[in-house]
């Protein structure tokens, strides 16, 4: 007996995979890669493997941003470009513009970091802020969002225009100024989440290769012991293959695995994960200015068991009430 999956609860589901992969990246991000660093505990916390999993958990973020935007078609005239940016960028620009002043009163970034923050031109003109650089490259792929989306039913069009616009930002680096390179490192995942939502044909390819995407996966994983990372062109390159890769088998096994998870926590993270990584550094750094004790595991305690689900409490809320005023 065949039983059929209705439009709306297939949506459903999708979007439970997406909110946890949200969530875990959100909390990789947040709770190991931000944290670890302000305690004396694990030294060696970056290396090959933890180096990965942080290019995979961000690579996620990349993709899910294309695929949701690619939900529906694109008409590049004045009217629906309008209603597109002003939906999606207002969404994301107030609470942003907001921290990343706070970040320049709180020591977190300089002037010329806050300005070219709010002028959305930090990752044509590094060193970008810290962890705020990510919001801005996201903002900087929304505006080319339109002409992606609207090319993504010709898989040779989008292509054409993908390449044109990696050699602009490979241009501009070499001829005008020099380029913050992650801005190129996750471009290609961006149009392959957008045309993966267009193409469900692509879907169903890679859904009979999970074997060789992971093997791909921990292919590159262990080439960056042997290589590391160079902030450059050849750099990127080598790493594409990668940030490609795992957010593909990512995106894969997240809603069959988010079936059997509890669903109010997943939705709770994944919801405050926006706020949660604007405010986390600032929260951090209020919670180690009140009381911070001298042992490194005991300072991980102490910023796992106080500083980050204050901080994610703080990240809802900021959502929270910024949606209410959205609505109005």
């Amino acid at each position: 007996m065949t039983t059929h999956t209705s439009p709306a609860r297939a949506a459903n589901q999708r979007d439970l995979g997406i909110d946890l992969l949200r969530a875990l990246c959100i909390l990789y991000v947040v709770g190991y890669w931000h944290l670890i660093p302000y305690t004396t505990a694990l030294p060696g916390y970056a290396n090959s493997v933890t180096e990965a999993f942080k290019y995979a958990a961000l690579a996620t973020f990349v993709f899910c941003s294309g695929w949701l935007l690619a939900r529906q078609s694109i008409q590049l005239h004045i009217g629906e470009l309008w209603s597109f940016y002003q939906k999606r960028l207002l969404r994301i620009y107030p609470l942003y513009a907001l921290t990343l002043i706070l970040f320049g009163l709180f020591g977190l970034a300089t002037l010329e970091q806050v300005t070219d923050g709010l002028l959305l031109i930090s990752m044509l003109s590094p060193p970008a802020m810290p962890t705020l650089w990510f919001i801005t490259m996201i903002m900087l792929f929304y505006l080319i969002a339109p002409l992606l989306i609207h090319a993504a039913p010709q898989l040779g069009k989008t292509a054409f225009i993908s390449a044109v616009i990696a050699l602009l930002i490979i241009s501009y680096h070499f001829v005008i100024n020099p380029i913050d390179w992650r801005l190129l490192l996750y471009f290609p995942v961006f149009v392959l989440g957008i045309l993966y939502r267009q193409h469900p044909l692509i879907a169903q390819w890679l859904r009979q290769k999970p074997a060789a995407l992971l093997g791909a996966v921990l292919f590159m994983t262990w080439s960056l012991s042997l290589v590391g990372y160079e902030p450059s062109l050849v750099g990127v390159l080598f790493r594409w293959p990668l940030v490609i890769t795992s957010a593909l088998i990512l995106f894969l096994i997240a809603d069959p695995i988010a079936r059997h998870l509890h669903t109010p926590t997943i939705n709770l993270f994944a919801y405050s994960s926006f706020g949660l990584y604007l405010c986390h550094r600032l929260i951090f750094k209020g919670a180690i200015a009140v009381y911070y004790p001298d042992n490194g595991w005991a300072q991980v305690g102490y910023l796992l068991a106080v500083a980050l689900p204050l901080s994610v409490f703080i990240g809802y809320v900021m959502q929270r009430r910024y949606d209410a005023l959205f609505a109005r």
